[in-house]
């Protein structure tokens, strides 16, 4: 069984003509909204090749940096340095000629006062 009608007819019609004016009215934003994004899509359509192609440069860049890296951690390491030194004239310390020297003894510290030093502040002010 179905409950009775309560609301008289022109009401209904009413409330019928405004949820038509809504839905057309969203139906018409939603079509301005799609149009909106099919004209940015084609007017930004050159940049998707541009980047990947970046993305391209940025991934041979960095595989170039890693080896770099690479090269440059063999070319600092500690036996290449040293080898180079030596080749250059570093002599090992413990081959170096090693001799004794006697230190003279520091001169003496002056005593030190323990009476304060007189402080004095003088401060002038002039007002113009």
């Amino acid at each position: 069984m179905s409950a009775p009608r309560t609301s008289a007819p022109h009401v209904d019609a009413a409330l019928n003509a405004l949820w038509r004016a809504r839905a057309l009215r969203y139906m018409l934003i939603y079509l301005l909204l799609a149009c909106v994004l099919v004209t940015l899509r084609y007017q930004t359509q050159h940049i998707y090749p541009d980047v990947r192609a970046l993305r391209a440069e940025r991934s041979a860049l960095q595989q170039q940096r890693d080896e770099l890296s690479l090269v440059v951690q063999t070319l600092t390491s500690e036996q290449r340095v040293r080898e180079w030194a030596i080749q250059n004239g570093m002599v090992p310390y413990a081959q170096a000629p090693k001799q004794t020297q006697a230190f003279s003894a520091a001169p003496r510290i002056p005593a030190v006062s323990l009476q304060p030093l007189p402080t004095r502040v003088e401060v002038k002010t002039t007002w113009k």
